[in-house]
């Protein structure tokens, strides 16, 4: 099997005037917004915190948006034919297309941020940023990648989960759902709450648990393509 590089152009090309240029749009409007909430939390100390709350939020669109369809589509719509026509391997191809998307959900992040900080001429960690939201690329990315092999629904399933993901760590903080059932969901579910742009970049144990978590699920998509018929395809 041939390395897909001679790919790596034209999906480039594709990922840019297909879920880049959406990305560009979610991301003025958040950085609009942020400029006009922290005008109105200017001198109040909040500048900082309202900013890193809609980043959060816009990093999670752009993983979305980065792996929707990523591998659910070329199986619907029959373009794995010409595109494995050749001896190139699945596997490889929608992880280069995966590895992608992430580059460029991280390039429009940091634009956001640096437009952001510029604009407020605060000094925000950027590092920390770009460090939560190549995390967050993982886990959600990671997930919407796996779903993406045996659904076509695999982004809102994936927004399905950051639902009840929510609810559960909300449950939680107020003492509920802290045993049984609701217990055993938060904790198998992907652990999102580390990767809270908002919070210090996760370290020690915390951090192993998202990197191997993250792989888990690239891994695991990988191995659905590798051994999964192609012309059975994700097409439900």
């Amino acid at each position: 099997m041939r390395l897909p590089i001679r790919y790596a152009g034209w999906m480039g090309w594709d990922l840019v005037r297909g879920p880049g240029l959406l990305m560009l749009v979610v991301g003025a409007l958040a950085a609009l917004l942020i400029n006009s909430l922290t005008v109105v939390t200017s001198g109040s100390g909040g500048e900082t915190a309202v900013f890193l709350g809609i980043l959060d939020f816009t990093v999670t669109i752009f993983a979305l948006l980065a792996t929707a369809g990523i591998v659910s589509t070329d199986f619907a719509m029959g373009y794995y034919r010409p595109l494995f026509a050749r001896p190139v391997s699945p596997p490889l191809y929608y992880l280069q297309r995966w590895v992608l998307g992430g580059f460029l959900a991280l390039v429009v992040t940091a634009a956001v941020t640096l437009a952001s900080a510029l604009r407020l001429g605060a000094d925000l960690p950027i590092g920390r940023v770009l460090i939560q939201a190549a995390l967050c690329y993982l886990l959600l990315g990671g997930l919407v990648f796996l779903l993406s092999t045996v659904t076509r629904r695999d982004w809102l399933i994936a927004v399905l989960i950051l639902a009840a993901y929510a609810s559960l760590g909300l449950a939680r903080s107020l003492g509920a759902a802290g045993s049984g059932t609701a217990a055993v969901l938060y904790a198998v579910l992907p652990p999102l709450r580390l990767v809270d742009i908002s919070d210090p970049v996760p370290t020690g144990g915390a951090l192993l648990h998202v990197l191997l978590y993250g792989a888990g699920l690239v891994l695991a998509a990988l191995l659905v393509i590798r051994f999964r018929p192609l012309a059975r395809g994700a097409r439900e």
